[in-house]
This record gives structure tokens, sequence and C-alpha cells, in this order.
């Protein structure tokens, strides 16, 4: 679909992000430079325009003259006459390549942190440990759900530690986060304790109302792998071998 939207200025700041010339591209049609998959963004941000919009920071892809995608930042603002109608758009278009790459790599990168913060080890069959340190926030809370969970079927364990040792405070939607990921880990058949409960956060659990009477506690992780093996019911025996 041909874009009713005609080049008429070009400069080399445009000549050098798209490869084209001035005398190669002024008078012709925008569409050349929209790539085949996006046949309705020139005629939103157009109708915009029309109605006295500025678009600002639009980030989309635009096509070069060889053929390949650069990514842009546009903005569009309307151009009007003495008076006051609108009879044209100025774009001033930027190439974000770089910046977007950097950005990926940013996002990659605080993923990959958010990851190695929320381990979920097994240290024994059947026992799964999530410790979790800093602050329990929404996004941390989702993340540190999915892997605990995604652990528990993984490795079929009937029993997951959540250690909050080092968790430095607790408020309510941090607790109710835990609470949260403690009933969904019994929705997968398995039992939860909870450690690392220092008095401070027994404190303030008990201050803002939180019922963790039907949940087992412990204060130390050690005290909770000795619950775990109660539950799994391990036993250890020591042979003794003489001979002779």
């Amino acid at each position: 679909m041909d874009i009713s939207i005609i080049i008429v200025t070009w400069n080399t700041g445009a000549e050098k992000v798209f490869g084209y010339s001035a005398a190669e591209i002024v008078g012709h049609s925008i569409s050349g430079l929209v790539p085949v998959n996006r046949p309705d963004e020139a005629p939103q941000i157009l109708e915009k325009v029309k109605r006295g919009e500025r678009v600002d920071h639009f980030e989309t892809v635009r096509m070069k003259k060889d053929g390949d995608l650069v990514d842009v930042s546009l903005t569009v603002s309307p151009i009007r006459d003495a008076a006051g109608r609108i009879i044209g758009a100025s774009t001033i278009a930027r190439d974000i390549t770089e910046q977007k790459r950097m950005r990926e790599a940013l996002q990659q990168r605080a993923q990959e942190i958010l990851e190695v913060s929320t381990p979920v080890l097994q240290v024994w069959e059947g026992v799964v440990v999530a410790p979790f340190i800093g602050t329990l926030d929404t996004q941390r809370a989702q993340q540190f759900m999915e892997r605990l969970l995604g652990r528990i079927v993984e490795t079929n364990s009937p029993v997951a530690l959540v250690d909050i040792m080092g968790v430095p405070t607790i408020d309510t939607q941090t607790a109710q986060h835990l609470i949260e990921t403690i009933s969904a880990v019994r929705l997968l058949g398995a039992q939860v304790v909870l450690t690392g409960v220092r008095p401070a956060i027994a404190q303030t659990l008990v201050h803002l109302g939180i019922d963790l009477s039907n949940i087992m506690t412990r204060a130390s992780l050690s005290a909770g792998l000795k619950v775990a093996f109660d539950i799994l019911k391990v036993q250890f025996q020591i042979f003794s071998d003489y001979h002779c």
C-alpha cells in the first residue's frame, strides 16, 4: 500500500542513516523506507499529525537503501502555514541501533543477576532449598516462585526449605509474597519449611498479623534440614567392619 507522504527535504544525517542521497529520494514516497510488515504504522502517525499532535521518540525500524533494517527513534511534528493550517510534517529519525543493543544487553544482564540472586538447590534427594537474599519485591517474588515450583517439579521433591535469613526486613507485601509462594508449593503436593526466622522477623510478622500457625518454621537452615529428614524418614546407619 502506497503511503501518501512525500519526502521534500533530506539532510546529511538522513543520508548517513539510510544510505540514500537527497537526489535519490527527495520527491519519492516515504513508503520506500517502511518495511512491508508495518503497513499501518505511517498512516497512524500521519493521522496524529493531521490532528496537530506531535509524535515523540517513537521507536520502530526502517529500511535502508541496501535493504537492511535499522532501529530508529522518530520525532514527527506538524508543519503549519501562516494561517495555522497543517501543510506537512517534519520528521527527525535517530539511529538507535547501538543504544537498543546496549539496552537489551543490560536487560539480559539484569535478568541473569535476578536468576543468580534467586537460586534453588537440591541438597538431598527429595529436598530443595530456596534461599532468598535481599528485598522481596513483586518482580523478584514472581521469579522466586517460578524457579522454586519448577525445581520442585524437576526434582520431584516432596519438601522445600524456603530460607529468609538473607531478607533484611519483612513488610506486609513481602509476607504476602511468602504466603502465596508457600500456598503454590502446597498445591504441588510438597511441604514447606520456612527457615531463617529470626526473633526480629518473628516479632514483625506477629505485629503485621501474619498467621504462620499452619506453617513449619525454624530459626536456622540446619534445623529446617532436620525437619525435612524427619518428613522423609531418612535414617542414617553406621556400619563398621572388623577384621581379624
